[in-house]
């Protein structure tokens, strides 16, 4: 009996059409994750009188999906290692699907806000498992490249929503536009079908012929003897939440989720709140979704160049210039009112947080080993999801008071530099990557994320 370990069998692989078909699934999720994170913003300004609320309670049921979404990483990443990464991925789809159907057809924000919750569930759930899989089946040189490619997907979202809000909100009314985003529900077949279990599942539940048509898709000249077992990293045995502070990791674990935390406080932050805060500084609806437009589309052109810069450069340097970019974007917005001014203070701040969140969710993802990587990549997503709910709900109290609108735009521009000066405090020397044995079997992309 002939003993593999089928990570390395994965990594050595080349890019093929399994791994094509597995990325333009997680790049349609992906795409609705970003349609969801952007279309209460757009649609934000009729709800207002649609759902009888005020500015503060428009921040708190904003929060409702940020909420769920804090609550679905947390769950649904420490139970993707426990019940296997394709299930949970399913089950989150199927979740914030219904959750966005079910919210167009709520009539009170009471019931609006309960769906949105169960949305943010599955929304949440599905963010680091599609990371922590992607990572698992990407060949070592594309690995980084993959991951920052699917989360594109979060702009091509957002876009999407905001043309379509500016295209048919005054047309068919706010409600089609959340009927929309329950869309995914077509494709979960297409998972059922094509989307691989995680291969540390699969050899824990001893489905080793299902692992071997795996890997004979990912490498057809591959012949493996009849009696062959496989086998995960020694390293790798165990995985619990306590793990993810062993190994001197605690301080680089804490560091990261701040990093989480104030990325996505500015992303939700921003994105709830641009076309009403634009609205206030005197510009007109139309305006002000097309200000949220040219966030997305600079993010997502943005997002790429960030990547092939990271490639060059290494993660690190890169993050820290994305959000000091965001940083003084956004502090800048406070003291401009000029057209053309805001619109390329937008399209840069997109570049700063979105760009910093799609470069760190491949740069965590290869810090911690795999048989953790979905409660690391869970719990960096959950807790960075606690940003996202404090963001627009202090926002909106911001609003609500009256302040200044710089008031508002200081707020959501300091956690930018928190977040710079947060990555310089992780300490790379104690991640996965770099403690590994063999060097030159991490290939270039491991060791440029490092």
């Amino acid at each position: 009996m002939s003993t593999m370990n089928g990570y390395e069998i994965i990594a050595k692989s080349k890019f093929s059409k399994f791994h094509l078909y597995m990325f333009l699934l997680f790049f349609i999720i992906m795409s609705f994750d970003g349609y969801d994170m952007v279309i209460y913003g757009a649609t934000l300004p009729v709800l207002f009188e649609a759902l009888k609320m005020d500015p503060a309670q428009a921040g708190l049921i904003g929060s409702c999906a940020l909420i769920g979404a804090a609550v679905g990483a947390l769950f649904f990443g420490f139970m993707a290692d426990k019940i296997g990464r394709k299930k949970v991925i399913i089950i989150c789809t199927i979740l914030f699907s219904v959750g966005s159907i079910l919210s167009g057809l709520s009539s009170t924000i009471y019931t609006f806000g309960f769906f949105r919750f169960v949305a943010g569930l599955g929304l949440g759930g599905v963010m680091p498992n599609v990371v922590a899989l992607t990572t698992e089946y990407s060949p070592r040189k594309n690995r980084a490249i993959m991951v920052a490619a699917i989360f594109s997907g979060m702009q091509v979202g957002g876009i999407l929503a905001a043309g379509m809000t500016m295209w048919l909100l005054g047309e068919v009314g706010w409600r089609v536009l959340y009927f929309i985003g329950g869309a995914p529900l077509f494709i979960v077949p297409l998972l059922l079908k094509s989307l691989p279990e995680s291969a540390n599942s699969l050899v824990k539940g001893n489905k080793i012929d299902e692992l071997k048509r795996i890997l004979n898709k990912l490498d057809p000249t591959l012949i493996l003897p009849k009696d062959v077992t496989f086998e995960g990293n020694d390293e790798e045995k165990k995985s619990s939440i306590k793990s993810l502070f062993s190994e001197n990791r605690t301080l680089s674990t804490i560091f990261i989720w701040v990093v989480f935390f104030m990325n996505m406080y500015m992303i939700f932050g921003l994105g709830t709140w641009l076309p009403q805060l634009m609205i206030n500084a005197g510009f007109g609806l139309g305006s002000g979704l097309l200000f949220l437009l040219t966030l997305n589309l600079g993010a997502l052109f943005g997002s790429n160049i960030a990547g092939v810069v990271a490639d060059k450069i290494g993660y690190k340097p890169t993050l820290v210039g994305l959000y000091l970019i965001a940083f003084l974007s956004i502090l800048l917005l406070s003291i401009t009112t000029n057209f053309y001014a805001v619109i390329i203070l937008v399209a840069l701040a997109g570049i700063g947080f979105y760009g910093g969140q799609n470069v760190g969710n491949a740069y965590v993802s290869l810090f911690y080993p795999p048989s953790m990587r979905s409660t690391g990549m869970g719990f960096a997503f959950g807790l960075g999801r606690l940003g996202a709910i404090f963001g627009p709900v202090i926002a909106g109290f911001i609003v609500s008071w009256g302040m200044a609108i710089q008031v508002n735009f200081l707020a959501l521009a300091i956690p930018g530099l928190i977040a710079a000066v947060s990555v310089l405090m992780i300490q790379e020397k104690h991640s996965y990557l770099s403690q590994a044995n063999d060097v030159q079997n991490l290939g270039d992309d491991g060791i440029k994320a490092i």
